[in-house]
């Protein structure tokens, strides 16, 4: 069986194989019902908070954003992005063939990110949403003329923070009405808030929780988007009690997903 498959996405100064660690146990709850695939950004720099000392070992250490870089390469960075999602897909078709089967990879149902990562969750989220896949009539006729196998459901995003990858300055609520009252500019509420169902991890212990909290109000819709708050600081879950409920809720959210698409 090809199991649905989750692109993961690490933080700033980390790597996916520091990601991948991260996720063992959360992964070993989902040996069943997912694949989760982990991805490296394209530029090093230094550890970022809480990979040293344990992960000295893993270097070298990157991030997602370019230096200085701009709206425009952010967007580049989410098509590279698509890009490596294309080639894992092909790589699971030649070992399909090499084993003698004709059935097709899982397809990519969900994205999660931790720190920095969530940026690319909701940027990918957005540009799906954005190009008209929100609705699933929209959805289904898609897919029937894309081989890409990307048809993201759901988001989880860990203790992230700031705006999605390639969203562009985006107004704060009070600008929003604003412009909802007078008309006087391009912006509306349903290209904003991510509608894409999301499920939200916040630590209480975590220095950037204010942040957490701005952009899960700033950036996604109040009834498509699920928080969970643990008592951590900037880490993912390792408890078993923490572990299994943020897996029941992973699987509530993809739920939530599947009821819209059902319904539509």
């Amino acid at each position: 069986m090809n199991l649905p498959r989750i692109a993961c996405f690490h933080g700033g100064g980390s790597n996916s194989a520091v990601f991948a660690e991260q996720c063992k146990r959360l992964r070993h709850l989902f040996a069943n019902e997912y694949d989760f695939v982990f991805f490296d950004a394209p530029y090093e720099r230094e550890a970022g908070p809480t990979v040293l000392p344990y992960f000295a070992d893993y270097a070298p250490f990157r991030t997602w954003l370019q230096p200085g870089g701009d709206i425009a390469q952010e967007e580049e960075g989410l098509s590279r992005v698509l890009q490596l999602m294309d080639a894992h897909t092909l790589k699971r078709e030649r070992e399909l063939r090499k084993l003698g089967r004709d059935d097709a990879p899982g397809m990519w149902i969900g994205a999660m990110g931790f720190s920095q990562g969530t940026r690319m969750v909701s940027g990918l989220l957005l540009r799906q949403q954005r190009t008209g896949y929100v609705d699933g009539g929209q959805r289904r006729q898609r897919l029937m003329n894309d081989t890409s196998n990307v048809d993201f459901q759901f988001g989880v995003l860990c203790m992230g923070s700031s705006s999605p990858m390639g969203a562009g300055p985006v107004p704060l609520s009070s600008q929003i009405r604003e412009v909802e009252s007078t008309g006087d500019s391009g912006w509306k509420m349903h290209d904003i808030a991510i509608q894409i169902p999301t499920l939200h991890l916040h630590g209480l212990r975590d220095d950037i929780l204010p942040k957490s909290q701005q952009q899960l109000n700033s950036y996604f819709d109040g009834k498509s988007a699920i928080r969970m708050e643990i008592n951590y600081h900037h880490a993912m879950p390792w408890y078993t009690e923490d572990l299994v409920e943020f897996a029941n809720m992973i699987r509530q959210t993809h739920q939530l997903a599947t009821r819209r698409l059902d319904e539509s």
